[in-house]
């Protein structure tokens, strides 16, 4: 998948677990770190290649980018399940330096933002490619599983810009104009 899906894809899974597990109270340094941190873990998984979207938000990214590029290989540590683990172990890491007087709740922070690189890992299974979800283990796993691999999405064709994109993005205007109520509750006194 491209990087504009996986953005579309971690932000809505992101605001949807918060939205579906948080009382409407007011929270809005809480919705816009959920909101910052879903965008920002659905591109890390992309950081073992020099043109990844994630190396634009960074400071010398691009060099930064190079720099990193022959010590990770794309597709590999980024996209398993013990890259999943360094990642929230990271976060959590992270958000202990944060200060209680924000007020942001860093748990619901954290899970927002791992399910969203989660996402990143799971949507990559659909590629013709796969990802190594038990890295170490060079063995690739996609979806759908064997004979039917046929049915994979070449990333960045036609399928995923015009029917898996604006899927995504229909299902994050509808799950934010459905639960308007609450987000206004979230957002405003």
């Amino acid at each position: 998948m491209t990087g504009k899906t996986h953005q579309v894809l971690g932000i809505t899974i992101g605001t949807s677990y918060f939205l579906a597990s948080k009382a409407p109270t007011y929270e809005p340094a809480t919705f816009g770190a959920v909101l910052v941190f879903s965008y920002l873990a659905a591109l890390l998984p992309d950081i073992d290649q020099p043109a990844g979207k994630f190396w634009h938000f960074l400071p010398f990214g691009h060099t930064l980018g190079k720099v990193s590029n022959p010590f990770l290989e794309h597709r590999n540590i980024t996209h398993s399940f013990l890259g999943a683990a360094i990642v929230c172990t990271g976060m959590i890491l992270l958000f202990r330096l944060s200060p209680s007087y924000w007020g942001i709740d860093t748990h619901m922070v954290t899970i927002c933002a791992l399910a969203s690189y989660l996402s990143h890992i799971f949507a990559d299974m659909f590629t013709n490619e796969g990802v190594p979800l038990f890295f170490p283990w060079h063995r690739f796993f996609g979806l759908p599983l064997k004979p039917f691999e046929g049915f994979r999405v070449a990333t960045g064709k036609w399928f995923e810009n015009l029917v898996i994109f604006p899927v995504i993005n229909i299902v994050l205007i509808v799950f934010v104009i459905s639960n308007w109520s609450k987000l206004h509750s979230i957002l405003f006194k």
